[in-house]
């Protein structure tokens, strides 16, 4: 019995005889699936459609339907491409420690990341990280994220963690360097290029996980970096003065509705959830709904306005804070995040962004940016680490470690707060 293909064409688009896919179909299929991708990067996943695709790739509907169902069809190889690299990846992080080979072994594997994240930025675009509680990709990546979170908890077990949980290291290694790509990837806010990302993304993490490493172990490691410690940062901008969001009094049924709808977001993605699905969790007749937001998207500019007025909250008050006061503010910062996390992952998907532009969604982010740069000003960095990744670092931590680990103890508001002060207090504040 011959060989099955590798690649076959759909059914009704070959001879039952010879669906495999020859070196010619191969090119074909190869330059839809990079097509894809970059259009995909471009405009997001569900601002694409299949003639967006077509025309990219010089190709009609037809050629495209032969190798493909449609776009989620060519997203989840895409995406299933992206996971293969990343369990790879995973699979190759050697052992780390407060040594040389430690720090220069964590710096390849960052690098390496970085490469992963250019390569696939497409399909990292849809989703804000790995290691997320909740799927909230266009398909499931949670087997594959639980897959990479368990290698390289595994690797991280025989490490000399002092002060750290276990899972907690491994979610530092999982979600930070993600989040630390995509402001680079993105260009969300100023940083060095990515040479220099990669170096200064290392000595943090190696200061978050082994916090005891000796300053000549980091400057014979990454002999490079180590003159831009203490720099003053250039993120930091004039602050024009901040127009506050006035208050907007909502009646208690529109104000159930964004409670019911944020929370939604959270657990499924926005994209996920219906206006049928808010009316029904709200008990209101769906015209009832619409009475009060004509469409999904009212809603999430709603949330979006009320999150950024209270992001601006947070980020006046960062600066001025004295350090004793730190994890009073990152309680009330992890209980803000956990409540609009939904809201908030959605502004990371660059068609919402566009679609939110009236609710500032920049400003909101880069009143925090400028926040922490500001605080950041205020203390001596360790050697190695450049202010501007210092920043992206510190906003890293702020996104995503308010998420559970996975760790033994239950996750509360006040873990959290307690494991983000943890991390910054060993890397980014040490002298604060």
């Amino acid at each position: 019995m011959g060989s099955t293909p590798d690649k076959t064409r759909r059914p009704g688009y070959a001879p039952v005889t010879n669906v495999g896919v020859g070196r010619r179909g191969m090119h074909t299929r190869d330059r839809i699936l990079a097509c894809a991708a970059d259009v995909f990067l471009t405009h997001g996943f569900h601002s694409t459609s299949l003639d967006t695709i077509a025309k990219a790739a010089n190709a009609s509907r037809a050629t495209v339907y032969q190798y493909f169902a449609g776009k989620e069809d060519i997203f989840r190889e895409l995406s299933t491409s992206a996971g293969r690299d990343m369990l790879i990846h995973g699979e190759h992080l050697g052992e780390l420690g407060p040594t040389v080979a430690g720090v220069e072994e964590l710096h390849r594997w960052l690098a390496d990341w970085a490469d992963i994240y250019d390569t696939h930025a497409a399909v990292f675009a849809e989703f804000p990280g790995i290691g997320t509680a909740t799927g909230l990709s266009v398909i499931d990546t949670g087997e594959v994220a639980e897959q990479y979170r368990l290698m390289v908890t595994e690797r991280l077990r025989h490490a000399p963690l002092d002060g750290l949980d276990l899972h907690d290291a491994a979610a530092v290694l999982g979600r930070i360097p993600h989040m630390v790509n995509l402001y680079r990837h993105r260009a969300m806010f100023p940083l060095p290029d990515r040479s220099v990302v990669s170096w200064s993304l290392t000595v943090a993490l190696q200061l978050m996980l082994f916090p005891d490493t000796p300053a000549d172990i980091l400057r014979a490691a990454a002999p490079q970096v180590v003159a831009s410690a203490g720099t003053p940062s250039a993120v930091v901008e004039p602050t024009a003065a901040i127009t506050r969001v006035a208050a907007v009094l909502l009646s208690p049924i529109a104000q159930d509705v964004l409670s019911v709808s944020s929370a939604l977001f959270a657990e499924h993605g926005y994209y996920a959830v219906s206006m049928e699905e808010i009316a029904t969790a709200t008990e209101l007749s769906r015209a009832t709904l619409y009475r009060y937001f004509s469409t999904k998207d009212r809603i999430l500019a709603e949330l979006t306005r009320r999150a950024v007025a209270e992001i601006e909250e947070h980020a006046a008050a960062l600066p001025q804070m004295a350090q004793s006061s730190l994890r009073d503010w990152m309680l009330r910062y992890v209980r803000f995040h956990r409540n609009y996390r939904g809201v908030i992952r959605a502004w990371l998907d660059g068609t919402v962004a566009e679609q939110m532009s009236d609710a500032d969604i920049d400003h909101g982010i880069g009143a925090i940016q400028r926040a922490v740069a500001a605080l950041l000003d205020t203390v001596a960095l360790p050697v190695g680490i450049e202010p501007q990744v210092a920043v992206a670092v510190f906003l890293a931590v702020l996104g995503r470690m308010n998420e559970p680990t996975a760790a033994a103890e239950a996750d509360s508001d006040e873990r959290a707060a307690e494991l983000m002060v943890n991390l910054l207090r060993r890397s980014l504040l040490r002298a604060a």
